[in-house]
């Protein structure tokens, strides 16, 4: 059997930038020499090539999505089982304000147990590409960890003191320029000549 040219590293996520009368997925797929990005939008596949040795950085950042998600899923479940208590001497009423209870409660903890949530950004030096795929900072960094080989392989590594000297000949931030007051009125500026 052949080698396969491509092995998945995210399944399909939906993106948060929906296309018009459709949901827009976004998946993750590791190539010989670069990373693929697949979005599809139902209607269209959009594909965009990062090779190992542009990528300058895979940023991560936690987010709170997760965590306010679980609260207003909980707050809900809460809510639909106080109401399923109030109205417990209606038998239908009981049963679905309690099966909404239970199902908010269970997508709560479900989503929690996923782990907490991520932004996950591509950086090369042209661009900084969001990768929709990666939502969630385990699987971030599981990735994270099947690129560091590749990314070395083809970038190389600094040693150490290789690091140091190039800080050391990166030129100094220039400093901000003085602000000067304003010329009094009547006062005339002066002239350059030629």
């Amino acid at each position: 059997m052949a080698d396969r040219e491509y092995t998945r590293l995210t399944w399909a996520r939906r993106n948060p930038k929906p296309a018009l009368l459709s949901t827009a997925s976004s998946s993750l797929w590791l190539g010989k020499d670069h990373l693929l990005v697949i979005e599809f939008n139902g209607y269209t596949e959009k594909y965009r090539r990062f090779y190992f040795k542009d990528i300058q950085a895979l940023i991560i950042c936690k987010t709170k999505t997760g965590l306010i998600r679980a609260i207003i899923l909980g707050a809900l479940g809460l809510f639909f089982g106080l109401l399923a208590v109030a109205l417990r001497d209606e038998p239908v009423a009981l049963y679905f304000m309690g099966g909404m209870a239970l199902l908010l409660v269970v997508s709560a903890v479900a989503d929690a147990l996923y782990g907490p949530t991520a932004l996950c950004s591509l950086r090369t030096a042209v661009q900084t590409e969001e990768l929709p795929s990666l939502k969630r900072i385990r699987r971030a960094r599981e990735v994270l960890e099947v690129l560091k080989p590749l990314l070395t392989a083809a970038q190389g590594t600094l040693s150490p003191e290789e690091v140091a000297a190039q800080v050391q000949t990166r030129p100094a931030p220039a400093e901000p320029a003085t602000h000067t007051p304003p010329a009094a009125v009547g006062e005339i500026p002066p002239r350059i000549l030629p």
